[in-house]
């Protein structure tokens, strides 16, 4: 009987969560019909009003009433003067009446125009055609005060760093950390901060995948990607719910970030070898556009290899290849502008790995490794108009998506234990658009996540419900002055696997605002206070005897963040401080020596983490390099975290570098560079039974070939890890610990990848 109760508990919020959605879709499919049919306006991306002056005063006003990042060589531009620019058009035609006149042309790169001498040194031109369309689109708040301080990589980088991992994704990005030398066990920490602990979306839908603690949290193929943004700290309320330490956004590719222009139709085939541990990967893609305004996609990819070496040489056991990962996507959008996009995504892991699939072995125990099945299914549905100015630019997502991981419980690999994280979630929002800097957007959300766990005789769950409303302004006052603001208020309903509920509600606020004291300098600061609700437990130690006595107190956090930046003819500099305090985090064990029977359900934690980052940057147009340096502190109650008591919380990261480097060559289609991936020693961790964390530095080179006279056909060759260095990534389990060999990345290897366009 508690099962059917429970059953029918959850049913009905289901149904509950099912009708909120379906009455905010309602909602917004009236309104916009009503509003589609008194609007003729053509669809446009900003409004612009920049008078004739000289070209390096123009510019810093393009960027903001464009909402991009401006970088230009002094001695490029200092002499040019500009006509200006008045009226609503897209940010590239824009940029390009701009520089009509100056011999000067421009390539958009992640959000950032780089200016650049025109190829004919008369005319305005713009390179990358494809990739100007997504950049531009991508993100229209990209100019905002909160997002002053986020790490966007977009289509072109993700193409120059080639990521097979996520911690290839992050390459570079010091303040962003991936630990785990294969995708299943690999997880994300933004500043020192477990991503359990921040809203993470893929194409709009909220993901929840708390699964098994030897394993890692977002199992994604880079090679979906087209872009991701990071909000380290402090996030804007419509990032969703649970935003407490930041936010991750994943965008999956569309048919405008990979269709030529002026056709209908494309694809690729893609094949790359890698030599250490012989990795074969295959795959391609088809996608195409109608004129009546449909587009379809389809992407598909295989990857099979053996374990790798580590550094020394030894054989990583349970590090070898087989992931699959599939895309496919269907939109339409009309001629007045609304758009609605059907999405469904899966990557599926499926071989042997380590006994506990995060470490290498442990030096106390037998070592054994056994089968890990693990796959993250994601299907979202998004509607939103595509103008982008005034009172009425609706959006709707709908999405579920679920992790199931099966390992056997024992060692004769025939009896399987399952664990599945399930999330039903959506939200309906509408911006007010008053002008390019000022806009407020209003919206309500919603979730209903399932934990479940079972083998052959335990089947329990775990289900969180949430409902939202929120608010968040961004304004600018004055020219130089942008201001950000949030509100967030929320009812969570928890139920324990025995039944037992738990109601929560809270609000939640946020602010932050971006200073330009001159043309090059930029001060920034941001704040938030953010509740979380009660987060489900790991599925995997979760206890059918369970007791929720103590009813286990929401979490909440604080963050902080201060910085500056500035920008001077290519260079770039930028420092920052942080600090992000979590009270009452949950931190449930299975059970407790010496306590009674269930009991371990209820248990929190405090955490924080702070520390400071610096960077500096040039750039000379088809090329720059950059260096991003953090050091961060993570401490769990008044003692020094490590990574083990932080399994959800967070790790020590302690100091580390990023350095990135590349070069162009556009007229005989070349692009070089590289990347270094260093640590320092971290002391931190050192105590009576643990060890202080070494210091390594990872090195890779590329070149990337699209031959001039086959532009169909691009090749690409990368050296990774060349000083063959024998080590695990910072952000790797238990490199703290004497009794662990750490889950090693892998030793030297070469990588050669043909790419063929058609």
């Amino acid at each position: 009987m508690a099962g059917s109760t429970t059953h029918h508990r959850k049913t009905r919020r289901r149904l509950a969560a099912l009708a909120v959605s379906t009455a905010l879709g309602t909602t917004l499919g009236l309104s916009t019909g009503a509003v589609a049919q008194q609007t003729t306006t053509a669809p446009a991306l900003r409004s612009f009003d920049i008078p004739a002056q000289p070209l390096p005063d123009a510019l810093p006003q393009f960027g903001r009433q464009a909402g991009l990042q401006i970088s230009a060589h002094g001695d490029l531009v200092r002499q040019a003067r500009t006509g200006g620019v008045s009226g609503t058009m897209s940010p590239d035609a824009a940029l390009r009446q701009l520089l009509a006149g100056t011999g000067l042309g421009f390539r958009l790169d992640d959000g950032t125009a780089v200016i650049v001498e025109a190829a004919d040194g008369a005319a305005a031109t713009v390179l990358d055609p494809m990739l100007v369309q997504g950049a531009v689109s991508r993100d229209i708040r990209a100019g905002a005060a909160d997002r002053a301080s986020s790490i966007t990589i977009g289509p072109e980088t993700l193409e120059r760093r080639n990521p097979t991992t996520l911690k290839d994704v992050f390459a570079g990005e010091a303040t962003v950390s991936v630990g785990g030398g294969q995708p299943l066990s690999q997880k994300v920490y933004v500043q020192g901060v477990e991503e359990t602990n921040l809203a993470v979306s893929i194409d709009g839908a909220r993901q929840n995948n708390k699964v098994f603690h030897h394993t890692g949290t977002n199992l994604i193929d880079p090679a979906l990607l087209k872009a991701v943004r990071v909000d380290p700290g402090v996030a804007p309320a419509d990032a969703g719910p649970g935003a407490l330490g930041g936010a991750i956004v994943y965008e999956t590719v569309d048919v405008d970030d990979v269709l030529a222009p002026g056709r209908s139709i494309g694809g690729y085939l893609t094949s790359s070898y890698d030599s250490n541990g012989g990795t074969f990967t295959k795959g391609g893609a088809v996608y195409g556009r109608t004129d009546t305004g449909f587009e379809a996609l389809g992407f598909f990819k295989q990857a099979d290899g053996d374990n790798y070496e580590a550094g020394n040489g030894n054989d990583v056991i349970g590090t070898g290849a087989d992931l699959q990962s599939i895309l496919g996507k269907l939109a339409y959008e009309s001629t007045g502008g609304h758009r609605f996009e059907l999405s469904g995504e899966q990557v599926h892991d499926d071989t042997i790995r380590p006994f506990r699939a995060n470490i290498g072995k442990l030096t106390n125990r037998a070592n054994t490794d056994r089968p890990y099945d693990m796959k993250r299914q994601n299907l979202v549905f998004n509607y939103a108009t595509t103008h982008n100015e005034g009172m009425w630019n609706p959006k709707l997502v709908l999405g579920y998506n679920s992790t199931e991981l099966g390992v056997p419980n024992d060692l004769a690999d025939v009896v399987y234990s399952t664990g599945e994280t399930t999330s039903l979630s959506g939200k309906a929002e509408n911006s007010f658009i008053f002008s390019p800097g000022d806009s407020l957007t209003v919206g309500a959300d919603f979730y209903d996540d399932e934990a479940s766990y079972k083998d052959l005789s335990t089947d329990i769950a775990e289900q969180a419900t949430n409902i939202g409303i929120y608010a968040q302004a961004r304004l600018t006052p004055v020219e130089a002055l942008r201001l950000s603001a949030g509100l967030r208020g929320d009812k969570q309903w928890f139920e324990g696997t025995d039944g037992t509920e738990i109601d929560h509600a809270g609000l939640s606020g946020n602010v932050a605002v971006a200073y330009d004291v001159i043309e090059t300098v930029t001060l920034k600061a941001g704040y938030s206070n953010v509740f979380g609700g009660v987060a489900l437990a790991e599925n995997f130690i979760m206890n059918k005897d369970w007791i929720y006595a103590g009813g286990i107190k929401a979490i909440r956090s604080n963050n902080v963040t201060l910085g500056a930046e500035f920008r001077q003819d290519g260079f770039t500099f930028g420092a920052g401080v942080f600090r992000s305090r979590f009270k009452d985090a949950r931190n449930e064990v299975y059970s407790i020596r010496g306590e009674p029977v269930g009991v371990g359900a209820d248990l929190t934690t405090d955490f924080e983490t702070q520390g400071y980052s610096l960077s500096a940057g040039y750039s000379w147009g088809p090329g720059f390099v950059r260096l991003s340096f953090t050091d961060t502190e993570f401490t769990i109650g008044d003692k020094a975290g490590d990574s083990d008591a932080g399994q959800y919380l967070g790790t020590p990261i302690g100091r580390v570098v990023a350095v990135e480097a590349g070069h162009r060559f556009d007229a005989i289609g070349l692009a070089i560079g590289g990347t270094i991936d260093a640590a320092f020693e971290n002391k931190d961790t050192a105590g009576a039974e643990t060890l202080p964390l070494g210091s390594y530095q990872a090195v890779g080179l590329y070149a990337e070939y699209q031959p001039p006279m086959a532009d169909f056909l691009t090749l690409r060759i990368e050296g990774n890890n060349l000083l063959d260095e024998t080590y695990a990534d910072r952000a790797t389990y238990g490199q703290e610990f004497g009794n662990v060999v750490p889950l090693y990345e892998p030793g030297r290897s070469v990588l050669v990848k043909a790419t063929v366009h058609f």
